[in-house]
């Protein structure tokens, strides 16, 4: 044990001995961690908005009030030019939210190309006429544009029309209203058709139904489990794991070209004359190569920690995933290193692996966003089993038995590789 200790001191001297390593090991890993964590959460924890362009040609109180009810239904949606500077958001009021032109009002022709270029979810025109149709019964149809296919679910379309099914059964009761009392002035000798109350009451009716269904509470209730987070920690939840995963790759892989330069400069050879067992030199350059891993974590674990990343309720049990990993990575690099003839070839074997089993396992967005068959390719990668225990601890609060098949797989692949290592190690 004292031997392989001493190696294992030695080959970590020489590893941070050449200031490249740092580079890799710390600075690097850092930053990318900063940048795709900062860019995936979008760096404001504020809700989002969806800018919805109204061209309301109308302009009366039904029309008014379909408005009303689309904001109960969707708070989400700042409606413009109507909701100019009734609100604040980040330091921004409305007026520069909607990026409409003071001076110039918008119609339709201008609503349509903003729905085209992007600036604008989607666009609602409201006909002239429209609470004439409703008083009178008569139908009367929304124009609504959007850049979204029509059998896709779009939240805009979704939210008016559950909107206008609340104005339409308001304007339905008022016209039963309005009905009952013809038939009670046609049955009775009760004047009720023509005496002045009538309209007042109706609208009356009208109001009432449409204030029962501001109300109402939604029919499903919507809840999220697990611990709420910020935005900044649902980028960050990613980006953590991610580019830890990945520079460990990276660094656990080059021990590739460390063991060429080795065998290349006769150190290995030297090891092997001495009255030092294989298993001995063996467990050294494993130990050395799986201190290094876990050092990589470390550093870049400690960045989520500093920008308040919530690791879950658990975060002792991501230390097991860690070493899984590491393991598995580093007996891929002992199964590999023998087939590789110079220091050169093995540099460029390790970065292409890591880039490559990096993205393939979920390391830069997540596996759930691909199609269902590059998920089980990306499974191929020991990047995608890390990555799905990291997200069940971190994101939906898991335990021993949410990660227990991921660390397994992580270390019967390592097993494996570390067999083949092993059985095909030499000195020369």
């Amino acid at each position: 044990m004292r031997a392989t200790l001493t190696i294992t001191r030695h080959d970590l001297r020489v590893f941070f001995a050449r200031p490249g390593n740092w580079l890799g090991l710390a600075l690097l890993p850092v930053l990318f961690t900063l940048f795709f964590g900062f860019a995936i959460s979008g760096g404001s924890a504020e809700p989002a908005t969806l800018r919805v362009d109204v061209v309301n040609l109308d302009g009366r109180p039904r029309s008014r009030q379909l408005l009303d009810a689309l904001r109960r239904v969707n708070e989400a949606l700042l409606l413009c030019p109507f909701d100019q500077g009734a609100h604040q958001d980040a330091g921004q009021d409305a007026d520069e939210r909607c990026d409409l032109a003071a001076d110039r009002p918008l119609d339709v022709e201008g609503g349509l190309a903003r729905v085209h270029d992007g600036d604008s979810a989607a666009l609602i025109v409201i006909p002239a006429g429209y609470t004439a149709a409703l008083e009178s019964a008569t139908p009367v149809a929304l124009d609504f544009y959007s850049a979204t296919d029509p059998p896709a679910p779009d939240p805009v379309r979704q939210s008016l029309e559950t909107a206008v099914q609340r104005v339409n059964s308001a304007s339905l009761t008022a016209d039963v209203t309005s009905a009952v009392l013809e038939r009670i002035s046609a049955q009775t000798a009760v004047d009720s058709a023509s005496s002045p109350w009538r309209d007042a009451f109706v609208a009356d009716i009208y109001t009432k139904t449409a204030a029962l269904w501001a109300e109402r509470p939604p029919v499903v209730r919507t809840v999220t489990t697990g611990a709420q987070r910020t935005q900044p920690d649902q980028g960050f939840g990613q980006a953590v794991p991610g580019m830890a995963s990945m520079f460990v790759l990276f660094t656990v892989l080059g021990g590739m070209a460390f063991l060429q330069r080795e065998r290349q400069r006769g150190t290995l050879q030297r090891l092997g004359a001495l009255p030092v067992r294989r298993s001995q030199v063996l467990g050294s350059k494993i130990l050395t190569y799986f201190t290094l891993g876990m050092l990589q974590y470390a550093i870049v674990f400690a960045v989520g920690l500093a920008v308040g990343l919530d690791f879950g309720p658990a975060p002792l049990l991501l230390l097991p995933v860690m070493a899984a990993f590491v393991l598995c990575c580093t007996g891929l690099t002992f199964a590999i290193a023998p087939s590789l003839s110079s220091e050169r070839q093995a540099g460029v074997m390790a970065q292409l692996l890591g880039l490559t089993l990096a993205a393939l396992g979920g390391a830069w967005w997540p596996l759930e966003i691909v199609p269902r068959f590059m998920q089980w390719i990306g499974h191929l990668s020991p990047v995608a089993w890390a990555m799905d225990a990291f997200r069940d601890l971190i994101f939906y609060g898991g335990g021993w038995g949410d990660i227990l098949p991921e660390i397994g797989v992580l270390l019967a692949a390592a097993a494996l590789c570390f067999g083949l290592g092993i059985w095909r190690f030499r000195y020369v």
